[in-house]
């Protein structure tokens, strides 16, 4: 049976860095056992531009725009979640209720996608935008969530949308148990992955969010690295006895910090 392994690109991976490419090294020597899953709350096409750029391994799938959009092969458009998604999903509605908080400020328009509206909290705004936002939204009767990270940015997406639950559906489509399957991430709005019941590596350098959530929780199953960005991937692989452990790892330079 082979391994999900899904790893979070926003916070974790990082480009022309040293640990990225020891990892992709490492994971092209067992590639056709695993099933590789890149997630992202970026586009598809910032983060195929990532992924090339970067010289990564091309995934099975790709999960961008918070979960929002599955792609098969990292291109092709998984319907089924498309349809599921749309649901309850008006766009147009929602873009005037958002358009009515002025602490809110729209995002470039190569952010926003057919199932997220990308904004950002206005620094001299008040945190309880967020939930009037939500509240509105609920009482328009309207199917969405509102999801706060990195301290500014404001994502509205389909209700039954996250990073989790698309990961779910993939791990589902695929028929992989969740021990057979591993988590890797570092952003806040990673939690939602973090709550499957499958391993999970945190990195070091993990935003506050999650971070806060681990000590909160502490599930034992989850392993938060001493290494941050992909070179704590690469820990987490040999902590939970993916990888084999290299003799030279001590004095391996995969880390740019």
């Amino acid at each position: 049976m082979k391994l999900l392994l899904v790893i979070d690109l926003d916070n974790t991976l990082v480009e022309k860095d040293k640990g990225t490419n020891f990892l992709t090294q490492r994971l092209a020597e067992f590639r056709k056992h695993i099933y590789l899953v890149y997630i992202t709350e970026e586009t598809d096409t910032s983060s195929r531009k990532f992924i090339a750029q970067s010289k990564l391994l091309k995934p099975d799938y790709l999960i961008t725009s918070l979960g929002s959009e599955i792609y098969q092969q990292g291109v092709i458009l998984e319907q089924d979640w498309a349809n599921y998604l749309s649901q309850g999903w008006n766009r147009d509605t929602i873009w005037a209720i958002a358009s009515q908080f002025s602490g809110l400020k729209v995002r470039s328009q190569s952010e926003q996608t057919r199932w997220k509206i990308s904004l950002s909290l206005d620094m001299a705004a008040s945190l309880h935008v967020i939930d009037d936002l939500q509240d509105l939204l609920d009482f328009s009767g309207l199917s969405t969530q509102v999801i706060f990270s990195n301290g500014r940015d404001v994502d509205i997406v389909p209700k039954n949308c996250n990073k989790g639950k698309a990961a779910a559906y993939v791990q589902q489509l695929l028929q992989v148990e969740p021990e057979a399957t591993v988590i890797c991430g570092g952003s806040g709005n990673d939690i939602s992955l973090f709550k499957l019941p499958s391993p999970g590596i945190i990195v070091s350098n993990a935003q506050t969010e999650l971070l806060q959530w681990y000590y909160k929780t502490h599930y034992p199953w989850h392993y938060l690295t001493y290494y941050p960005d992909a070179a704590g991937i690469v820990e987490g692989l040999v902590y939970f006895n993916i990888l084999a452990f290299p003799n030279s790892w001590r004095s391996q330079s995969i880390s740019n910090s």
